[in-house]
């Protein structure tokens, strides 16, 4: 397995390759690019481009295992880079990364997320909470008739 990075570096500095969501649409738009390389985190939008323009060209994509601070920092770069399109890999071997199965299958791997039930975020027990609402329900209705039955004694003796 070759160092994603190390090619990626490599590429930057001695092939031709474009740096930018927008050039690299527009290389996936046109089939000049010979690989694009997208970060995990690229917005949705720009990627589904991406993927919908390589498609159509042929353009072969990989998804980067890190995001695009990870993704410009191996391309030498002090800012972020959510895709990339490479022209020509100079002494890269990084055209090999098409042949691999997708990083981001391979490498990032996710545990599904399951949200906390409420009563566990609380800390209490159904039966508690439900003893609990049960009890507060009814209090003070004595009250609240009462003031009704004032209310509409007042409201009769106005007509």
């Amino acid at each position: 397995m070759i160092d994603v990075d190390k090619a990626i570096g490599t590429a930057v500095k001695t092939g031709k390759v474009v740096l930018g969501a927008n050039e690299t649409v527009k290389n996936a738009q046109s089939g000049k690019a010979k690989l694009i390389v997208i970060a995990a985190n690229c917005p949705v939008q720009t990627r589904g481009d991406i993927e919908y323009y390589g498609g159509l060209s042929g353009v072969n994509i990989v998804v980067y295992k890190g995001t695009s601070i990870d993704l410009g920092m191996a391309c030498g770069m002090p800012f972020m880079v959510s895709a990339l399109s490479v022209k020509e890999p100079g002494d890269s071997d990084i055209l090999k990364l098409a042949e691999q199965p997708s990083l981001e299958e391979e490498e990032v791997e996710e545990a599904p997320f399951e949200p906390p039930k409420i009563d566990e975020v609380e800390g209490k027990e159904v039966e508690e909470r439900e003893e609990e609402e049960s009890e507060g329900q009814f209090e003070g209705t004595d009250e609240a008739e009462e003031n009704d039955e004032e209310y509409a004694n007042e409201d009769n003796e106005d007509t």
